[in-house]
């Protein structure tokens, strides 16, 4: 869980996306941010977001209201409609007011920021959704590696089906066999089809 994470810890697991049209603006946030420990990928562009941002490293998006060609809205709905690329949003815009305010907050938006906005509570933002986004991914991940366990599979195999550490996957097979209390692949697998069938 992220919350036993100091904050160097959590930000050398995680990425903060800046997505906005202001160049300017863009290159002094990502300095700010640098500065303040985060990595930082940043696009002036959604299109460019959406074709080139690798959304297997969890962190958050802060996205501008206003851009040419997608705005961020339109990105915003985009990045619901696909479970995959799931990540925190953070608007920070200079164009905001209180209807757009509510709207990209009952979409999911984490949070909704005004430019110029304050160094410490942005930094405090960033890392709540990026504490929220690790934890995210992990329970994923480990959903992932219970029922790929349950279908038989080796730590190995699974890390390679998953592209990750064989050590973090027997962490999280662990801890997913003991939150479902079981024992083995096959006990996963009897868990799993019960599941399953209580759904139908």
């Amino acid at each position: 869980m992220s919350e036993f994470l100091d904050t160097p810890e959590l930000q050398d697991k995680v990425i903060v996306r800046l997505v906005d049209d202001d160049k300017d603006f863009l290159r002094s946030m990502k300095l700010m941010l640098e500065m303040m420990g985060w990595k930082v990928r940043d696009f002036s562009l959604a299109q460019d977001f959406l074709q080139e941002e690798n959304f297997k490293v969890p962190g958050c998006i802060v996205l501008d209201m206003r851009m040419p060609g997608m705005t961020g809205l339109e990105l915003q709905r985009q990045l619901i409609n696909d479970k995959e690329k799931a990540l925190p949003i953070i608007f920070l815009t200079g164009h905001g007011d209180v209807e757009s305010a509510v709207h990209t907050l009952k979409r999911g938006a984490f949070d909704f920021l005004q430019k110029p906005v304050n160094p410490l509570k942005f930094n405090k933002t960033i890392e709540e959704a990026c504490r929220l986004s690790l934890d995210n991914f992990g329970a994923s991940l480990e959903k992932e590696i219970f029922e790929l366990a349950a279908g038989g599979k080796s730590n190995k195999e699974i890390a390679s089906d998953l592209d990750i550490a064989v050590a973090t996957v027997k962490m999280h097979r662990a801890n997913a066999f003991e939150k479902m209390s079981v024992h083995s692949s096959i006990e996963a697998l009897h868990k799993l089809n019960a599941v399953k069938d209580k759904d139908r």
